[in-house]
């Protein structure tokens, strides 16, 4: 039997391993999509993908999806939709390694959310672990060198974003509710937020190349949908303090695959930001 867990847990990990190498791999290939691409119209037809995905495994319970399901999926899709478009935008503006790094300080930013809103108490531990993971991005986006620019800012926005989202959707997750039932009701409001947003808002036009069709597939498919089913897989397998930690790597396979793929290099400054980013959340999460 403890040979079987230890079994079941390796996999865990080994999956989401891969799952974090292709999130962070998709941040070059998303960034250079946007040029065909505008941000809302990309994240409408890749969460649309996500959502016919999904669609396949409930398609004989269309009639069972509970109030909690609908209500809890639609909030949360509001938030994935936020931070999904700040992190489209600003991928236009900065680099992919650099919006990794910012995007991965959202597990930081939870605890700190969690103080201000619900009075929970933070650890002094958690509280150095902010504060190095804060000089860390102050170092990444290097502002006293003049390299600070809007792109860097709007991320900050998707961190914030993707914080509240694994905040309101743990307290929804841990109730009675199916997990692909709720998920595609996410994925839905994700879909048709986008659209709504492309038609008010963004107004380039797509240009259907084979790099924004590749990538609408690989993101959509794998990505998201099959990603988020291995993502919660795992997280009943392992404890929070093993998935984020693992998560960490997401933003190292970003600078590493930009590297490979575009010679897309981070500064010292900005490798000693991101080491420091790094540093932070492994002491966040190794509070437990």
């Amino acid at each position: 039997m403890k040979t079987r867990l230890s079994e079941n847990k390796t996999f865990a990990q080994i999956s989401l391993v891969i799952i974090t190498a292709i999130w962070g791999i998709t941040f070059i290939m998303v960034k250079e999509a946007l040029n065909d691409a505008p941000p809302y119209a990309f994240a409408g037809w890749r969460f649309l993908i996500a959502s016919f995905c999904n669609l396949l495994f409930i398609i004989t319970q269309l009639n069972k999806f509970t109030k909690l399901e609908v209500i809890g999926g639609m909030f949360c899709g509001i938030l994935l939709h936020f931070g999904y478009a700040f992190q489209n935008y600003g991928l236009q503006l900065t680099t992919a390694s650099k919006s990794a790094f910012i995007t991965g300080t959202s597990i930081l930013i939870v605890p700190f959310i969690l103080w201000v809103y619900l009075k929970k108490t933070i650890s002094l531990k958690t509280w150095l672990a902010i504060m190095i993971a804060l000089v860390g991005l102050f170092l990444l986006i290097n502002p006293s060198e003049g390299n600070l620019n809007f792109g860097d800012i709007i991320t900050i926005g998707c961190s914030v974003s993707f914080a509240g989202h694994i905040i309101v959707q743990d307290k929804y997750i841990k109730q009675n509710i199916s997990i692909f039932r709720f998920f595609f009701i996410q994925l839905v409001t994700v879909t048709i937020l986008s659209f709504l947003s492309y038609a008010i808002i963004d107004s380039p036009s797509i240009i259907w190349s084979s790099r924004l069709i590749n990538a609408l597939l690989i993101t959509g498919v794998f990505a998201t949908f099959i990603a988020i089913g291995v993502m919660v897989w795992a997280q009943r397998i392992l404890t929070p303090t093993q998935t984020a930690l693992i998560f960490i790597l997401e933003p190292v396979f970003a600078a590493l695959y930009s590297w490979y793929a575009v010679g897309e290099i981070l500064t010292i400054t900005g490798m000693l930001g991101g080491f420091l980013i790094i540093v932070g959340v492994i002491i966040a999460e190794t509070t437990e």
